[in-house]
């Protein structure tokens, strides 16, 4: 019997061993923004937050593409005691994430032409326009979620953000970071002060024209209650050694960049968690 996929919404996620290794379904856009320097750090927050991102869904003909918008605001210090090779001190303001039914509807969602005349011409507010930040094409490889509505929202969250190194394959590369998650997992020690890990692969090529992708090749996220979980997770002896150093077989680790963040969820179709643009909570 020949099984139809219902279309779009189909997880592929959730289905397939090796997410990283196709274009099909659900796809993820990483923003790591840069602040225009005309505005204050405090200012550029509060406007992302608080115009910005409710301003994009409002927009219907341009929202209709969403599925997911999480933001992720730079925490007001970096993380203390950080293994010396992971770079903090970036111009990176956070993260804006989006979720897209799948890599056909990006021409769709930018060729909106709402969005040259409302929401670039809004970016340039408050977004630096020298190229400074980081955009990335991935495919989500969720490892831990063990609450499926968990509310994202104030949680703490850490990008780690890796290149490959320069000999390996696409295949081998992606292989290994899904192999390191799951190292990650497998220590007791770690996993205690984990809420959720997933992985963002970089898309596997051709990629679509026109869009300038950052070289950063994986990003692992980790959740937290909050900061202070975050930085003993990066303390533990188990980190320091045996991830650390499976972490240096995979990766370029003189590039390893983090970017510590307090999540904010703009919009979501994927839980029951509560949103900006879902303002009454589902605590049934």
């Amino acid at each position: 019997m020949t099984i139809v996929n219902p279309g779009p919404w189909v997880d592929y996620e959730a289905v397939e061993a090796e997410v990283w290794k196709s274009q099909l379904g659900i796809i993820k856009l990483i923003e790591f923004p840069v602040r225009n320097p005309k505005m204050s750090r405090r200012a550029f927050h509060l406007y992302w937050q608080k115009h910005h991102s409710p301003h994009v869904m409002n927009l219907t003909s341009f929202a209709q593409f969403i599925r997911k918008y999480n933001s992720g605001h730079a925490q007001n210090r970096p993380l203390e005691q950080l293994p010396d090779r992971y770079i903090q001190e970036t111009s990176y303001e956070g993260a804006s994430e989006l979720w897209l039914d799948g890599l056909e509807e990006l021409e769709k969602w930018f060729g909106q032409p709402i969005y040259e005349d409302l929401i670039h011409h809004d970016e340039q507010r408050f977004l630096s326009q020298e190229g400074e930040g980081a955009f990335m094409l991935t495919r989500e490889e969720r490892l831990y979620e063990p609450d499926i509505d968990m509310d994202e929202n104030l949680k703490t969250k850490v990008y780690l953000l890796l290149k490959g190194k320069a000999e390996s394959s696409y295949q081998s590369l992606h292989a290994g970071a899904s192999e390191h998650g799951r190292l990650i997992l497998a220590q007791p020690t770690l996993k205690a002060y984990l809420r959720k890990v997933a992985i963002s692969h970089a898309l596997i090529p051709p990629h679509p024209e026109g869009i300038e992708l950052s070289d950063v090749d994986v990003v692992f996220e980790f959740w937290f209650d909050d900061v202070e979980s975050a930085e003993q997770f990066f303390q533990q002896e188990d980190y320091r050694t045996v991830i650390m150093d499976h972490e240096s077989s995979c990766f370029d680790v003189s590039l390893a960049k983090i970017v510590a963040a307090k999540m904010r969820v703009v919009h979501d179709e994927f839980s029951f968690q509560p949103s900006v643009t879902q303002p009454l909570p589902f605590n049934l």
